[in-house]
């Protein structure tokens, strides 16, 4: 004779797992890979309001020009990017010399080198920088005191670097 279960005998009976608790490796992997995409996406997204501009003394001094009084020098720097297939990008860092051996840096300009590069004192507090070349010109003249000009507009948007100027300059894209 055969027996039948009863409705109220559940013993027997289990309910399906979730897919989750199926497969645990397979989620696992999943999720990882999930965090792993939105890290890097945060990171880029968010890294221009948290980006620095300052690189004092950093890379190969490629020119160096003392102000029409000598209380500032203004430095041209060239720091390489990408390994081979990069480029250099051009810092310009303005040294207020306070005694002949203490001096102060603030870094005025970032941009990709362009060819012809010079660096021009108009006054005091001005400093005309050339960065050309026949196809694009990052070439400015910036008021030393509180104007900085970021190519990649990084530096404007930046919550680290806000107090650092008055007016930040960018080219319009």
């Amino acid at each position: 004779m055969k027996q039948h279960a009863h409705p109220s005998d559940s013993s027997n009976i289990s309910p399906p797992k979730s897919w989750i608790r199926r497969h645990p490796i397979i989620t696992a992997f999943t999720l990882l890979i999930l965090l792993l995409f939105a890290a890097v996406y945060l990171y880029f997204m968010l890294r221009p309001y948290f980006s620095t501009f300052d690189r004092s003394e950093q890379g190969q001094l490629s020119y160096s020009m003392s102000s029409p009084n000598g209380e500032y020098v203004a430095e041209m720097y060239g720091v390489p990017y990408g390994g081979a297939a990069g480029g250099v990008t051009i810092w310009v860092d303005v040294k207020k010399i306070v005694a002949s051996d203490m001096f102060t840096v603030k870094t005025i300009y970032r941009a990709k080198y362009h060819g012809a590069n010079h660096l021009e004192w108009e006054n005091e507090n001005t400093l005309r920088i050339e960065n050309r070349n026949e196809y694009s010109d990052d070439s400015i003249t910036l008021n030393i005191d509180d104007e900085i000009y970021d190519s990649w507009g990084w530096a404007c948007r930046s919550l680290r670097t806000k107090d650092q100027y008055v007016r930040c300059l960018a080219p319009e894209k």
